[in-house]
This record gives structure tokens, C-alpha cells and sequence, in this order.
């Protein structure tokens, strides 16, 4: 069972994402404001017989990969790529707000010790109610990013993906074994608009004006982006760009609604 569907998805989704609020090291307080670093990294996955490798080598390094072994074969992935357009604070009525002004090329860790930054800035002190980040093709359709998009290409062509299709908005990179047979590498790409924004109502995020530098960090568990109800795992190659020219399109129940992890605060 293939879990992505041809369908166009616009999402704009209410999810549990997992939050990790921590102190930083700070060179000093500031009375205008705080920097506030926003990073993504992975969670340990709970989805069934998958395992977030960090392979510990004679060397002491480790080579952070996502291995899924299903009824169907196994798949490998080296590598997860995304476009981080926005990111949000909001507080209440009359409240400080926050707003990201450049597009992310985020190069998500599957090894779940890691964080990669996205933002890091100087936030006006406020109680945040709301943290949202969208997640946007490479055509970033609203005017608004126009200034961020040739440090976007430059960062997404330093990368090794000179030929990422502008309605790609995600990829993944890696290699698929079906059971008895070859394998194949794969780089796939993945079309999809989403709009993640987490309620902090209950726990509202509150920066003084004398705050050490904080840090933000929302975990994924991309495990479960690839694999079916039935344990079967999605068999990526199929839709290898290089041989097919396709752009994966994300169906609402395998997507980020079901690749997100609990929810952690850490003051």
C-alpha cells in the first residue's frame, strides 16, 4: 500500500508538535529583546521496526540515517530536506509578535542528538501563545519572500540539488530494497503547503526583558511519513526523479499530522 496519493494538498494543520524550550548560553541579558534560536530535529521514532541509526564507527563519528524494514522490503533513507518558510510567535491581543523574514533551507538530523538551526533572532519580550512555521515550495508564491529567494537557491544549489522542481517543497534521498531483489537509490522530491501552528495556551512561552538567549526546537518523526497502516514501507525509488520526473504529492493522513512527537517544554 502506496500511502501517497495524487492529490494537491494545501494544509493547514493544528498539530501536536514537539516543543523544546531551553535555556542558552548568553553573552547578557537585553532590555529591547531576546535571541531566540528556532531548530528541528528528530525524535526517536515509535513507529514499528524502524530505528534512527546514529552508527557509531571505529572512528568515534556517526552517520545519522532512517532505516524501515517492512513485509515489502526495506528503506533506507540518507538524507531529508525541506523548505522552512515562515516562523511565528504570537501572543495575545496587543501582545509582542514574531515573524521569520527569509525562507529556510532546513537539512533536517536524523541523528535525534543533533538540531539543525533555522532562525535565530532577536525576539521582543511578550507572553507567545502561538508558535506556527509553514513548510512552502521552492516558488515561495508570496511576494513577501522575493528578497530571501536567491540566498534560497544558493543554498538549496550548494546542497546538490541544482534540479529541485520549483513545486517541490521536500526530499528525500536514499535507497530501497524489496525483498529478493535489487536495490535501488533513489532521490525523491515531495509537493506539499503546510501551515503547522501549535496553541500554547495552556503553557504560554514567556520572554522577559531580562532573558538569557533561549532556544526553540520542534522534533519530527519523519518515520512515520513513510510507512502504511499494513507495516508496509513506501518504496521511494518508484518515484526517483532522475527517472521519472515526478513530484510526490503528500496525503493528509501520512503527512506531519502522523510525523510529530510529543509535546516537551524545558525551561
Amino acid at each position: 500500500m502506496n500511502p501517497f496519493r495524487p492529490r494537491r494538498a494545501s494544509l493547514a494543520l493544528l498539530l501536536a508538535v514537539a516543543l523544546v524550550f531551553a535555556a542558552c548560553d548568553s553573552a547578557g541579558p537585553s532590555t529591547d529583546s531576546t535571541n531566540v534560536e528556532v531548530g528541528f530535529s528528530t525524535a526517536p521514532s515509535s513507529a514499528q521496526s524502524s530505528s534512527l541509526n546514529a552508527n557509531t564507527l571505529s572512528t568515534g563519528a556517526a552517520t545519522d540515517s532512517l532505516v524501515l524494514s517492512g513485509p515489502n522490503g526495506t528503506l533506507r533513507i540518507a538524507d531529508i530536506r525541506l523548505i522552512v518558510d515562515e516562523v511565528e510567535l504570537e501572543g495575545k491581543a496587543d501582545s509582542a509578535e514574531f515573524e521569520s523574514e527569509k525562507p529556510s533551507f532546513l537539512d533536517l538530523p536524523l541523528d535525534t542528538t543533533e538540531v539543525a538551526s533555522v532562525v535565530s533572532d532577536q525576539v521582543p519580550p511578550g507572553l507567545y501563545t502561538e508558535f506556527g512555521f509553514e513548510v512552502e515550495d521552492a516558488e515561495l508564491d508570496d511576494g513577501d519572500d522575493a528578497e530571501g529567494l536567491p540566498a534560497l537557491q544558493d543554498d538549496i544549489d550548494q546542497a546538490g540539488f541544482s534540479n529541485w522542481p520549483g513545486n517541490a517543497s521536500m526530499v528525500a534521498v536514499g535507497t530501497f530494497t524489496p525483498k529478493g531483489d535489487t536495490t535501488r537509490s533513489f532521490t525523491t522530491y515531495f509537493e506539499a503547503e503546510i501551515e503547522v501552528e501549535l496553541e500554547l495556551e495552556d503553557r504560554p512561552f514567556e520572554i522577559g526583558t531580562d532573558d538569557p538567549s533561549r532556544r526553540l526546537t520542534v522534533k519530527l518523526d519523519p518515520a512515520r511519513w513513510f510507512r502504511a497502516p499494513d507495516g508496509t514501507v513506501t518504496n521511494l525509488a518508484q518515484d526517483d526523479y532522475g527517472r521519472t520526473s515526478n513530484v510526490v504529492e503528500f496525503e493528509v493522513e501520512y503527512e506531519f499530522e502522523d510525523g510529530v512527537s510529543e509535546i516537551e517544554f524545558d525551561d
